[in-house]
């Protein structure tokens, strides 16, 4: 018998959305899903103490108490706006979880109008994100390729923000002061080093090209 495959928790390949096997696309989203899902939640393990998630790295950003919840508030609300589950887990964590700013007039950043959750009521919250997306990938039908239309369509957004945050709140932390962050065996310094390369210009020929996309461009 083989050995399991031992995946690089901090490596993760977008999957192709199409195939020949439903099943075996099934499980491929399944692992993508948890893999992702796993790897933004050990991002929050380099915070000391439950402070850091009340700060602000920035005073343009929400405190990381917001990311640390949103990505799974994400796949809460689409999901129920999609009709795929009956109801939400917790409106009061999805409206306040929800929307992030994005430095325009109309965002709100006062703290004094949040109630924010603590990190454990997001951490269970999460827990019970997982077991509702694990259950809609386990059971619904698949047919392939997935389109716009298809429920995993919905599960493949999700898994996608959270990876656009993975990368966003790294920054977001970066920001902090050393005092709230902690080293993690997950995340180890570079030991790469050498000289960097050289930049060159490389020809590139004109032509024509066309700004947007359509459905037709996402199969």
């Amino acid at each position: 018998m083989n050995a399991p495959e031992r995946l690089d928790p901090l490596v993760t390949k977008t999957c192709y959305l199409d195939g020949s096997d439903p099943e075996k696309k099934r499980e491929e989203i399944r692992r993508y899903f948890h893999q992702t899902f796993s790897l933004y939640e050990s991002l929050f393990d380099c915070l000391a103490c439950d402070d850091a998630y009340y700060t602000k790295a920035t005073p343009l950003r929400h405190p990381l108490i917001f990311y640390y919840g949103h990505t799974a508030v994400f796949f809460i609300n689409k999901l129920h706006v999609a009709k795929l589950i009956p109801e939400r887990l917790d409106p009061r964590i999805e409206s306040m979880l929800a929307i992030g700013v994005d430095e325009m007039s109309w965002d709100d950043l006062n703290d004094a109008h949040y109630d924010w959750p603590t990190p454990a009521e997001v951490l269970d919250y999460r827990n019970k994100t997982r077991d509702i997306v694990d259950d809609l990938i386990s059971s619904v039908q698949i047919t392939l390729p997935i389109g716009w239309d298809d429920p995993l369509w919905i599960v493949m957004m999700g898994i996608e923000h959270e990876r656009i945050h993975l990368e966003t709140s790294s920054v977001l932390m970066r920001q902090l002061p050393l005092s709230l962050v902690k080293p993690s065996p997950l995340f180890r310094d570079c030991s790469d080093s050498g000289d960097a390369p050289n930049n060159a210009l490389l020809p590139v020929n004109g032509r024509r090209i066309e700004q947007g996309c359509s459905r037709r461009d996402t199969l």
